[in-house]
This record gives structure tokens, C-alpha cells and sequence, in this order.
């Protein structure tokens, strides 16, 4: 009898103390930021504007033109204003650095790894980044793993959207940073 009292009690506890089903806890960010990154690749006749060069390319294929087959193989590297709204001629406030690796043979898909280095009268550090980009998505999430200066060790996810684009030559990336873990 005394048994079977302490496991109901216990039962009674765990009901009780369960969350509700289909209640999923909500996490709201500590800090968000949206940036525009303007991406211009060298394509052997912009040198003066270019903001990235292909590095890397499939046996055979031109640095100055991207792979035909969705890009399969092409590394390049980058180093591009950001701004706050979308005009590719507003003063910058930092520089996104980095690399996108085109990885998949039959999809526009890259991988990015790449910092923003900030350096205006709001925001002062770098933020990092990395994971998949499923170009063809409308929206798509990346990690962000950390950062320097105003943002030590922050943590979250940073949603980019291709904001605009000029044929293979100029995109601009609209990021939506939520940071969820600031110290």
C-alpha cells in the first residue's frame, strides 16, 4: 500500500510538473542587427570595384568566370562592404571577410564560412559565421559561433536573404542577426 501511494505521488509529480504538450518554450534574442553585404567578383574587366575573386576552380575552368554546372567546385574569397540599408553606395560600417565554396553538383549551393569586422560609432568587433547556404531558398539560416568587442562571445543565428543580384557578377545579402546568448 505504501508503495503504491509513493508511486502515485511520484506519477502526480511528474504530471504536474510536465510541460504542456505541443508548447515548445519560447527564446527571444538578447540583441539583433540587420546588414547588407555587397558582393562584387572579379570577372577579368572590374578589377577597380571587384570585392571578391574566385581562388578556386575545376580543372580547366576560367578564375574569372564561375563553373557552368551550378558553380560545382569554385572557391572564392571575399572582402565586402556592409552597410546598413541596401544601397551598395552608403558609408560602410564594416567589411564581411571570408570564403563560399560552391559544394553541390546539381543545385545552386554554397558553403560559408566569414566574419563582419565592425567599425562605426554603434558598433565596434567582429561577428562569425558559418554553415550551408541553399541558394535557391528564399530565406535560409546560418550559425553564428561568436564574435569579438561589442560582441564577446555572442552566439545565435544570423537568417540571409539574397537581396539583390546582377547576373554572376554583383549580390547583396540581406542579414538578420538574432543573437541569442551575449555576454
Amino acid at each position: 500500500m505504501r508503495a503504491t501511494c509513493i508511486l502515485l505521488c511520484f506519477f502526480t509529480f511528474l504530471v504536474a510538473s510536465s510541460a504542456h504538450p505541443g508548447k515548445k518554450k519560447q527564446y527571444k534574442p538578447c540583441k539583433e542587427l540587420v546588414l547588407y553585404f555587397h558582393d562584387i567578383i572579379y570577372n577579368g574587366q572590374n578589377a577597380a570595384n571587384a570585392t571578391s575573386a574566385i581562388v578556386a576552380a575545376p580543372e580547366g575552368a576560367n578564375l574569372t568566370i564561375l563553373a557552368s554546372q551550378f558553380h560545382f567546385g569554385n572557391i572564392a574569397v571575399f572582402d565586402d562592404p556592409i552597410t546598413l540599408d541596401n544601397n551598395l553606395h552608403s558609408p560602410p560600417v564594416g567589411r564581411a571577410q571570408g570564403m563560399y565554396i560552391y559544394d553541390t553538383k546539381n543545385t545552386f549551393t554554397a558553403w560559408l564560412g566569414f566574419s563582419f569586422a565592425l567599425n562605426s560609432t554603434d558598433h565596434h568587433g567582429s561577428i562569425n559565421f558559418i554553415g550551408a547556404d541553399p541558394i535557391m531558398i528564399k530565406t535560409r539560416d546560418i550559425s553564428v559561433v561568436g564574435g569579438t568587442g561589442d560582441f564577446f562571445m555572442h552566439r545565435g543565428i544570423a537568417t540571409i536573404a539574397t537581396d539583390a543580384f546582377e547576373g554572376e557578377v554583383y549580390f547583396r545579402l540581406r542579414v538578420d542577426i538574432k543573437f541569442y546568448e551575449c555576454w
